[in-house]
């Protein structure tokens, strides 16, 4: 396909409609507290598991179990702390825009001071 475009006429944009629609459901866990309590646990557990039997992971020269549960624990702590701050963040975020919007649907005779 050839077109021709002149100095007057702007060049013809593409219409692109996506294929897929984002559909409008909110989030069920949007701070993935859940997703990682439970991740965190499981590597909790196989990191106790790993430890009690550390002997034989040494023996079989699996000691990397171990601390790979270690290490997917940890990262689970730092994860829930993320999830946990990012909850706090947008708690207060909403209720600021709540309070505002509370205060823009009052009267505005009823801001004014008593004079």
């Amino acid at each position: 396909m050839v077109v021709f475009v002149t100095k007057d006429e702007p060049a013809p944009v593409p219409v692109h409609a996506p294929a897929l629609a984002q559909a409008p459901v909110k989030a069920l866990d949007p701070d993935g507290i859940g997703v990682a309590s439970v991740g965190t646990a499981a590597f909790a557990i196989a990191t106790a598991i790993c430890w009690v039997f550390r002997a034989t992971l040494a023996t079989s020269h699996h000691t990397w179990f171990l601390w790979v549960a270690a290490t997917g624990t940890a990262l689970g702590l730092v994860a829930l702390a993320l999830g946990v701050a990012s909850g706090r963040r947008r708690r207060r975020s909403s209720d600021a825009d709540a309070s505002l919007t509370a205060i823009g649907d009052q009267d505005p005779t009823s801001l004014e001071g008593n004079s």
